[in-house]
């Protein structure tokens, strides 16, 4: 006998249980969901930074927040301001924590853990047929959070790679009041590197060292940068590592004939990372997962039919085709590129184009900042379109 749910969210990571949280809320009248997710349980693996606006989801379980920012090269330093919108912090134990608690409140979702997919989905007679680890189940609608083959998205225009180290010093060497968003690398002609510090008080603190380049980058290749970073912000002074993150984001999903998804239906959707949840150009994908988490919760309960990542506005989008092409083809003019934007851009403005919330006049304001010449070939092909 197969157990029938009304909906399927295979994945139960960050859009999983984003979307979890929003079906809990609805009490009696959520469709009745089973959520499968393959870890056997929940740790604290990675952070999520994003800018702590009015409304802001999660931004009161931040643990951490800025409102002064700094940017940096070889050749000069931007102090950035941001009280309006304080650059917060959220570790992913807290956020799991939250949502698994707000889901086991809700008897009509069931979040399985050490749970995977062994036969991927068939539509037959109006339902989604699964065999898994729990045995068979169907259902009317499915939410696939599976991260795409790194083969299938091979014809990303970019990847942000990152390894990072929270560590924790013996002397007291950082300004928590202060976060370093970007300290640059030498430029060079194979990526654009930069170390991220976010210090939570004078003796802890994380530090990525992350790249934008037009391949992946895994954790033994940005291991030595990362620890000669290290050693460089400490003056060889005494640590400890508390914990280690690393991630993979696309930046600009190709959108070719060879990455059409699988399963083309209105009750079948694909979600996260590799689906269109992070902004192509900064790779913010916290608050969008949120904001979408929210609108296909409001769908389900409407039409019983979830929703896909929303697309971005056409200008939007240009702009950061443009952006990550440039990228793409002169990383070593990525560190004057971004100081350009955090000198000459008023902080509020560039904030809103930064959080997907930008105004005509913002995206303004940032095509001024940038030099024209390396985006001409770029913004000819844009406007003859």
């Amino acid at each position: 006998m197969q157990a029938e749910f009304d909906l399927i969210i295979i994945g139960a990571g960050c859009a999983g249980l984003s979307l979890g949280v929003q079906l809990a809320k609805m009490n009696g009248t959520v469709p009745k969901t089973l959520l499968l997710e393959s870890r056997k349980f929940y740790e604290n693996d990675r952070t999520w930074c994003f800018w702590g606006e009015p409304g802001a989801a999660y931004s009161e379980m931040a643990s951490h927040q800025w409102t002064q920012l700094t940017v940096q090269s070889a050749k000069e330093k931007v102090s950035f301001e941001c009280a309006f919108a304080p650059y917060q912090i959220l570790a992913s134990q807290t956020f799991y924590d939250y949502a698994v608690q707000s889901i086991a409140q809700n008897a009509l979702l069931d979040l399985r853990m050490d749970s995977v997919v062994l036969q991927e989905p068939q539509y037959q007679e109006g339902w989604w047929r699964l065999d898994t680890s729990c045995g068979p189940i169907r259902a009317r609608a499915v939410v696939d959070t599976r991260p795409k083959s790194m083969e299938s998205l091979k014809n990303t225009t970019l990847w942000q790679s990152f390894l990072g180290y929270e560590i924790e010093s013996k002397e007291a060497i950082f300004d928590p009041l202060t976060a370093r968003l970007m300290d640059f690398y030498p430029a060079n002609s194979e990526f654009v590197g930069f170390n991220y510090v976010l210090p939570q008080s004078e003796k802890r603190a994380l530090i990525e060292f992350t790249t934008f380049a037009h391949r992946p980058y895994f954790p033994n290749e940005l291991q030595s940068k990362l620890d000669q970073s290290v050693a460089q912000y400490l003056k060889g002074g005494d640590f400890k590592i508390i914990r280690t993150e690393s991630g993979l984001i696309p930046m600009g999903l190709a959108t070719d004939n060879s990455l059409v998804a699988k399963v083309d239906h209105p009750s079948y959707v694909y979600t996260g990372l590799t689906a269109g949840a992070a902004r192509p150009a900064t790779g913010y994908a916290f608050q969008r997962i949120q904001e979408w988490a929210r609108k296909c919760a409001g769908a389900m309960k409407e039409t019983g039919l979830p929703l896909a990542h929303a697309n971005d506005s056409y200008l939007l989008k240009k702009m950061d085709d443009i952006f990550l092409n440039v990228i793409r083809d002169h990383p070593d003019l990525g560190p004057e590129l971004f100081m350009d934007l955090f000198a000459k851009v008023e902080s509020k403005r560039l904030v809103r184009f930064l959080s997907d919330k930008g105004h005509w006049v913002d995206y303004l304001a940032v095509i001024k900042a940038l030099p024209a010449a390396p985006f001409l070939k770029d913004i000819f092909n844009f406007s003859s379109l």
